[in-house]
């Protein structure tokens, strides 16, 4: 197989934390949910999978968070922001824009990457369909998405970061770790993905 085609058979076009929340904290990011349905629908025609993940508690998930995590136990002293992050809340939803379709892979993680501490084996879950290609997007650049770059490039996946489909509040910070993903990924345009479909 040469190193820059997708063999939509073993790709995944892997979704990360396109959620109502984080629309609804920057306009840039809503965008991008709504730009990145166009490039699902186009994966969805070449048959890649689709997998969507989204970062949702139950009680007891807050309640084991150790203090030394700094992301998520504030989650255990903050009762409103919590329930905002319920796995039954609206506002942990799934973006609509970009909502998940039968057939879809869902994921739901209680870390800021999604192969370690998560209610589901994620690895084996993409093992089992034969998914050895991950196509990258998702919010924030420099959380999620950086977070499962590293993790997927140990866990030997061949990685495409959509450029388009990643945003941060911080530009600066996505440009950067475009950069920093071309060690480990290749770096690709939206409008460049349909061409490198075998």
């Amino acid at each position: 197989m040469a190193a820059n085609k997708i063999v939509p058979s073993r790709t995944a076009l892997f979704l990360l934390d396109l959620q109502v929340i984080y629309a609804k904290m920057d306009p840039s990011f809503d965008a991008l949910m709504t730009h990145t349905a166009s490039i699902v629908k186009a994966a969805r025609s070449k048959g890649i999978t689709i997998a969507h993940c989204r970062v949702a508690f139950t009680e007891s998930e807050i309640a084991s968070v150790p203090d030394t995590n700094p992301t998520f136990s504030q989650l255990k002293h903050d009762p409103s922001r919590a329930a905002t992050f319920g796995v039954d809340s609206p506002q942990a939803a799934f973006h609509p824009a970009v909502a998940p379709e039968d057939g879809d892979i869902v994921i739901r993680k209680h870390r800021v990457g999604p192969f370690f501490n998560a209610p589901q084996d994620v690895h084996a879950i993409f093992k089992e369909r034969g998914i050895d290609t991950l196509l990258l997007g998702g919010v924030s650049t420099g959380g999620a998405v950086a977070a499962t770059v590293v993790q997927a490039a140990d866990l030997d996946y061949r990685l495409f970061v959509v450029e388009d489909s990643c945003a941060d509040t911080n530009k600066e910070t996505h440009e950067f770790l475009m950069k920093f993903f071309a060690k480990r990924a290749t770096v690709i345009k939206s409008e460049e993905l349909m061409t490198l479909v075998q």
